[in-house]
């Protein structure tokens, strides 16, 4: 008779980006939970630099960071999903720049005051984590300053199926996408007509399939080209 094996845990979605970036065994894992203090839950809309009192791990919902301006505009800088870490690195530190804000509602868990990395190996993958954070703000930078909307869209939708697939939160091509036009324009620098126009095109070009919040990329040879993501 076969012995009957437990199901391991699902890890969490933290130690799991955080595995990209380096070995991380399985005492530098328990170190780092010995390190985070309780869940806390958060409103969408919630400014979270003054919920905060030290770095954070989000565990579920989608945050951003952005910057407004005085009329109410507002440029998103980052996108902020499961297993993103806040105030571990320059970019998301709390500062005057940049807010972050919940975009969904979420949860997340702070680390204990005087919080450090308790091995070489966390601080690799916190090295890490940083160094894919400021590539992704280049990536901004490009989109916003040399691309089409077009291109714009591909590249962020793209990104964004990616880094969840890593975490095990896509399905396919396919996964949710909780966040209104309005947002998707704030990120992209474009008008909401803009936003609606250009997902309408895509999905008449046959490139996406758009249920409700559920997103499914249908050609990603042809996004990956249109976006300049073929070279990667």
């Amino acid at each position: 008779m076969l012995a009957v094996v437990p199901e391991r845990p699902v890890e969490k979605a933290y130690l799991r980006r955080l595995r990209r970036f380096g070995p991380l065994l399985d005492e530098d894992a328990a170190a780092l939970e010995a390190r985070l203090g309780r869940i806390e839950a958060y409103p969408a809309g919630r400014d979270l630099d003054s919920a905060r009192a030290a770095p954070m791990f989000l565990l579920s919902g989608w945050a951003c960071l952005a910057h407004s301006l005085r009329d109410g505009r507002r440029q998103i800088v980052a996108f902020l999903l499961p297993g993103d870490g806040i105030g571990f690195d320059l970019l998301t530190r709390s500062q005057h720049a940049v807010q972050a804000v919940a975009l969904t509602p979420l949860r997340a868990r702070s680390t204990q005051p005087g919080f450090s990395p308790a091995s070489e190996g966390l601080s690799r993958a916190l090295a890490g984590a940083a160094a894919a954070q400021q590539s992704r703000l280049i990536d901004q930078i490009v989109r916003l300053g040399r691309q089409t909307a077009y291109e714009r869209m591909a590249h962020l939708l793209l990104e964004l199926h990616g880094r969840l697939a890593e975490i095990g939160e896509a399905r396919g091509e396919s996964f949710h996408l909780p966040i209104k036009q309005e947002v998707l324009a704030d990120a992209l620098g474009l008008s909401l007509v803009h936003v609606n126009r250009t997902l309408q095109q895509m999905r008449r070009d046959g490139l996406i399939d758009m249920r409700g919040a559920q997103l499914t990329l249908l050609n990603r040879a042809v996004l990956e080209a249109a976006s300049d993501q073929s070279r990667s």
